[in-house]
């Protein structure tokens, strides 16, 4: 079941690479649409030209070319798929105009000098095809709200795990393709327009059958009756991981990281802001701590995260080299510090939630997406308060990029229980952390921080 719109709100989470991102919190907005479709026409004209590079690569034997067009149409989608439909059109645009020999010959020597470099580009294209696909039957849904995040990080995917691996591997060969006539802003010029109407419902939903036959067999007419290239039979079809059955979840886990990083950044802030005393440290860490064990089992993954940052920022960077504990008095930050803490005690209640339900098999993501929303909100509202003391933070040490590396190091392994325990076993123990951390409050102490 897809989530409900909800218009007119703004959600936002800080990226581990960089600054403020923000999403619809509704998805699948006309506006939000509209954008998606048009980079979605741009991967497929950039993997046009990937192929059409190919295609010039393997044009000294034109058997080689056509037999490898054929298994990439005729066994990766079902021929009225509006990807393949476009890819069949794509690949005889530029055949007929730029290959085809023109005396009719058809040169066979048996194998194209290029074909070990292009085969190795097999997978490339069958995942480009495939995942180009999900996108568009995604997008071409009526009535069908989707995650504006979900299909942003699939777009990201494509981009580096199939463009950017197909240009890397066919660059080798430039000079060769160009030699044999490719020009890359031509070719991506001319098929734009085989693209342009994907989205286009008034442009008709499929070629007809007529159309292509004839396109079918103009193409492949050469190699028919002929045996198959020796190679080119036992290149598989796979299915990519990206929009597949397990994309979601593992993108939402992703997200989670990201937040517990992020909730974890704002306590190591507050640590900051309060360390001119040291008490108020412990009092606001302890209280941190103490409510969300009582709220949730301890040993949870978000509580036990919470502790080690805590512990990792005091022992590093705030416990007092000579020993001495108390100063005496209040932080001059307490009365601000003390407004985040339901916020963030919120935030990492929900964290508890949003993992638990990720560590089941069959758990929702469209459950956990609310989850995050609310874990966004309280990340928001801490934001808000600390940012008037931005300056304070910093000025007793406080460098958020700089500390960002180890406490990602402490949440990457959140949903794999094996190399978390190698990463943790026990390099230090909850009981060690807290005998380091909390015995220096007293009762009285820890009365006081309960009343907060």
């Amino acid at each position: 079941m897809e989530p409900k719109p909800t218009s007119g709100v703004l959600r936002r989470i800080r990226p581990l690479p960089g600054s403020y991102r923000y999403y619809p919190y509704a998805t699948g907005t006309p506006s939000g649409n509209k954008h998606v479709r048009e980079e979605v026409v741009q991967l497929g004209v950039d993997l046009s030209v990937s192929l059409a590079k190919s295609m010039f690569l393997l044009c000294d034997d034109i058997h080689t070319m056509l037999w490898f067009c054929f298994k990439l149409l005729k066994y990766t989608l079902p021929p009225s798929d509006p990807v393949s439909e476009r890819l069949l059109r794509v690949v005889h645009y530029v055949y007929s105009k730029d290959i085809k020999p023109k005396n009719r010959a058809c040169p066979d020597g048996g194998n194209s000098v290029q074909w070990e470099l292009v085969r190795t580009t097999w997978k490339d294209f069958t995942d480009g095809i495939i995942i180009l696909s999900r996108l568009v039957l995604r997008l071409r849904k009526k009535d069908c709200y989707f995650d504006d995040r979900l299909l942003s990080s699939a777009i990201a995917k494509y981009k580096q795990q199939v463009l950017k691996k197909l240009e890397d591997k066919l660059k080798s060969a430039k000079d060769v393709s160009e030699l044999n006539g490719f020009e890359r802003e031509t070719v991506a010029s001319n098929v734009s327009d085989l693209w342009k109407s994907l989205f286009d419902e008034e442009a008709g939903e499929s070629t007809p059958e007529v159309a292509r036959s004839r396109i079918l067999s103009d193409l492949f007419q050469p190699i028919s009756g002929h045996s198959c290239h020796c190679e080119i039979p036992t290149l598989p079809v796979t299915y990519p991981y990206i929009l597949g059955v397990e994309f979601a979840k593992q993108k939402l886990r992703e997200e989670v990281v990201q937040l517990g990083v992020e909730l974890s950044l704002y306590v190591a802030e507050s640590m900051f802001l309060l360390s001119d005393e040291i008490r108020s440290v412990f009092q606001f860490c302890s209280k941190l701590w103490r409510d969300l064990k009582r709220t949730n089992k301890v040993g949870h993954p978000a509580g036990e995260r919470l502790l080690r940052v805590i512990h990792h920022v005091y022992s590093r960077y705030i416990k007092p080299k000579n020993g001495v504990y108390h100063i005496g008095g209040k932080s001059v930050q307490w009365e601000l510090v003390k407004t985040t803490w339901e916020d963030l005690d919120a935030g990492f209640r929900e964290m508890h939630s949003l993992i638990s339900i990720l560590e089941v098999d069959d758990g929702s993501c469209t459950d956990g997406r609310e989850f995050t929303s609310r874990i966004e909100e309280a990340l928001n509202k801490v934001e808000e308060k600390l940012r008037c003391a931005k300056d304070v933070s910093e000025a007793n040490g406080f460098a958020r990029e700089a500390m960002k590396s180890n406490i990602l190091d402490m949440w990457q392994f959140l949903f794999d229980r094996e190399k978390e325990e190698v990463a943790w076993t026990r390099k230090v123990r909850r009981e060690e952390i807290l005998s380091d951390l909390f015995p220096h409050l007293g009762e009285e102490d820890e009365e006081e921080a309960k009343q907060y």
